[in-house]
């Protein structure tokens, strides 16, 4: 089965509802509820997505969401070796690193999906937003 990293601002797409990225998040995840594709995130994807909607919405609504988050996601672990690469890279913010460093250990991710491809410019993993990714087109090449 194909294997991806979405970002966590896909997540963001998917919750919040941002048209027209929010149909674009919802196409990606349709195709992992036919395990067309395995959805793997960052851990911390989901306590920043809590942090986030919890502003706007009850703790038990938001809870929801991530349970039903997590079954259609494969949390890849983060560990003292992610957190040490994140720190020495050339990423220029943290976060992306660690999620960078955790798309690598997974087996086979082809793509890494996400609004900003200028956040994963030092990437060896294609980058596609989650539109170029669905019609098959890179945006940025590795080197």
């Amino acid at each position: 089965m194909r294997e991806i990293f979405i970002d966590t601002n896909v997540i963001f797409d998917l919750l919040i509802e941002n048209e027209p990225d929010t149909s674009f998040a919802n196409a990606l995840f349709e195709c992992a509820i036919r395990n067309d594709i395995v959805l793997n995130i960052c851990p911390f994807s989901l306590a920043t997505v809590y942090y986030m909607l919890r502003k706007r919405l009850s703790h038990k609504s938001v809870l929801y969401d991530l349970g039903w988050l997590s079954k259609l996601t494969k949390s890849l672990p983060v560990n003292e070796t992610i957190i040490n690469q994140a720190m020495k890279s050339d990423f220029r913010d943290f976060e992306d690193a660690i999620q960078y460093f955790c798309a690598l250990q997974a087996t086979g991710c082809e793509a890494i999906i996400t609004r900003n491809s200028k956040d994963f410019k030092l990437s060896a993993i294609p980058v596609f937003s989650p539109a170029l990714f669905l019609g098959k087109e890179k945006f940025h090449k590795p080197h």
